[in-house]
């Protein structure tokens, strides 16, 4: 339960509240913004506190947008539904006000500065410099519906109820060892199969199906022969490209920014340098002396420390790439001169230059046509904000996508009869769609007969989209996919006489036969398994999980398992356990701590769970099934 809560927590109060708190302290202070909901028909009743319909629908709203971002666009508030999502959903806001409830009558308050400290050290609000991206919070702000006075209560909230279960269960509970090592030797138990696939491509091949076969198989599967709903789409496409070509740009602007940026214009200068370090200052002036007398520098090199030419070389670099202490040595020196020794902490130095490139300033006029690029795109991804809004005022005027279009002189476009992934009747992806994520999943959500929506472009810009027309999913007639059920069905009875025949082999064997004989009976031969364990991904590839399971459920070597196989589609396998390994003490040592910690978090949870029925005994809690009904369908 703790568990659900925190990932509750993370998904609609992590992502949510920390990315536009920051703006509501930094920008507008703290405001009281959170009205109330009101008892007429309210969801739920939590103590003092009550859950209103509109609270609710826009929790399960976060709730089914974020499925769809985990399953695509086509997961419908219909299937959220079917899943159980608005009881998880009520479930979890009540949880949430039982224990802000509770952390109140014990006194525990949150300061602002703990709510400031939270959201200025989360990531989430950095952008390319380390600080706070306004644009990316406006949009999420946008996206996820919150105002800065919700999100500052909520996340309060979720400060509160994190010390009120810290402090009550953050170290009370500790797994008894004999319990550590009890669950430690059953999860690492390995053991052995010797085993045989059986592969349906191998099997007699069936008999052909009767039409009437055919079509009982076409009318229980209607899902796998059911062509997708499509919809037809036509938008406005407003990049921050396209308004930054229009945009002014007057020469203050250009020379602010090429002063602030002054270091990405400057090329610095680079030298190919070679080395040879001594151990002594004596030995490396000998070498300078030798070189002067007019020894060469790899011989020198070759004859006092067996270097190679290949050796000596520290590439093409810049002095800020060299150590300080032979750093301005290197950059003093002429071309092809040896300088004196120079001293660093690895030893005395003998340097020579073998090529200079010098570095050179990009003045402000070669590097107009750049700034210009820079501050116009810059101002126009500024501008979106502004830009957002109109096109919402002219929406909410009852503007239609054409007349936005005129209004921002932009071309409509459209695409027609594309599926939830974007592709068209061929399954090919419709390549005039913006490559946009989240225009897929708000044109699965809007209606034809609903006002356009808005969608922002993660690099700044925007999409103002129509769904003009709506195709629905529909069964395809047998006809059509007559060749495809025939296959789906001839691939059904092959893996079911897979699944017959190791039946078959399994009580054979069970009956003293021979697994060896039993393997070329159907042409192939008996396999030795790699170890396998119960947790985890097994060693052994061919092992399905239900098969896994039969393994670890049977009670001595020598039982016999059948199961389906994992690399043959419609295998299945026949396994005798061959051997039972226990795990070694040094191995159950090693995995102690993790697993002691991994036992009290599960003892936690229960803890949890048991305080927060206790607290929905005190506190009372009453559920309106009619409103949580007519609020879940929003």
């Amino acid at each position: 339960m703790l568990q659900q809560m925190r990932s509750g927590a993370a998904s609609w109060i992590a992502k949510g509240l920390m990315i536009l708190l920051v703006f509501s302290f930094a920008i507008w202070g703290v405001a009281d913004y959170v009205s109330g909901f009101g008892n007429s028909g309210d969801v739920a009743k939590v103590g003092s506190s009550s859950i209103g319909q509109t609270e609710f629908s826009e929790a399960m709203r976060r709730e089914v947008n974020a499925l769809r971002r985990q399953f695509g666009p086509a997961f419908s508030t219909e299937q959220a539904r079917q899943l159980g999502l608005d009881e998880t959903a009520l479930n979890r806001m009540i949880e949430d006000k039982l224990y802000v409830q509770a952390a109140g009558k014990i006194g525990l308050s949150v300061s602002d500065a703990q709510v400031r400290d939270m959201i200025f050290n989360a990531p989430a609000f950095k952008g390319m410099t380390g600080q706070f991206d306004r644009l990316a919070f406006e949009q999420y702000l946008r996206n996820e519906g919150y105002s800065e006075g919700m999100l500052v209560a909520l996340l309060r909230d979720d400060i509160a109820r994190t010390q009120l279960l810290g402090s009550l269960f953050g170290s009370v509970v500790a797994a008894p060892a004999p319990m550590v090592d009890v669950v430690l030797r059953y999860r690492l138990q390995r053991r052995l199969a010797e085993y045989i696939v059986i592969d349906p491509a191998k099997l007699p091949a069936p008999a052909a199906p009767t039409d009437a076969q055919v079509d009982e198989f076409y009318k229980a599967n209607p899902a796998a022969f059911t062509a997708p709903e499509r919809r037809s789409l036509a938008w406005i496409d407003i990049t921050a490209a396209q308004r930054a070509a229009v945009m002014a740009v007057d020469d203050a602007e250009l020379r602010a920014e090429y002063d602030s940026h002054q270091q990405s214009y400057i090329t610095p200068e680079k030298r190919a340098i070679e080395q040879v370090v001594f151990a002594t200052e004596a030995e490396a002036k000998a070498a300078y002396e030798a070189i002067a007398k007019g020894e060469a520098f790899a011989a020198m090199a070759a004859r006092t420390q067996k270097l190679k030419p290949e050796d000596l070389s520290l590439g093409i670099v810049t002095k800020a790439e060299l150590p300080a202490a032979i750093a301005n040595a290197a950059f003093a020196a002429e071309k092809d001169k040896v300088s004196e020794p120079v001293i660093s902490p690895f030893g005395f130095h003998l340097l020579r230059v073998t090529e200079i490139q010098a570095g050179n300033t990009r003045s402000f006029e070669d590097a107009k046509t750049e700034l210009r690029q820079q501050v116009a795109t810059r101002k126009a991804i500024d501008g979106m904000v502004k830009l957002r809004q109109q096109i919402d005022d002219q929406i909410a005027g009852g503007a239609t996508l054409d007349e936005i279009a005129k209004l921002q002189n932009q071309p409509v476009q459209q695409v027609a009869a594309i599926d939830a992934q974007g592709g068209d009747a061929a399954g090919k992806p419709a390549e005039a769609l913006p490559k946009v994520p989240a225009l897929l999943t708000e044109a699965f959500e809007l209606s034809p007969e609903a006002e356009p929506g808005i969608i922002d472009r993660p690099e700044g810009g925007l999409i103002v989209l129509k769904v003009t027309a709506i195709q629905p999913a529909a069964l395809k007639p047998l006809d059509e996919v007559k060749a495809q059920v025939v296959a789906a069905l001839t691939e059904r009875t092959r893996a079911e006489a897979a699944t017959e025949r190791a039946k078959q082999i399994a009580e054979r064997l069970r009956s003293g036969g021979e697994m060896s004989r039993e393997a070329a009976g159907i042409g192939t031969t008996v396999q030795l398994s790699a170890p396998v364990v119960r947790g985890g991904q097994p060693a052994e590839r061919n092992f399905s999980p239900a098969l896994l399971g039969a393994l670890f459920g049977a009670k001595q070597v020598g039982e016999i398992v059948t199961g389906p196989a994992a690399a043959v589609a419609g295998g299945a396998i026949v396994a005798r356990l061959s051997r039972i390994e226990e795990p070694d003490a040094a191995l159950v040592a090693r995995q102690r701590d993790q697993t002691t910690q991994q036992l009290a978090g599960g003892m936690t949870q229960d803890l949890v769970q048991q305080y927060k029925q206790q607290l929905q005994k005190e506190i009372g809690v009453t559920v309106n099934a009619a409103a949580r009904a007519r609020a879940a369908n929003f």
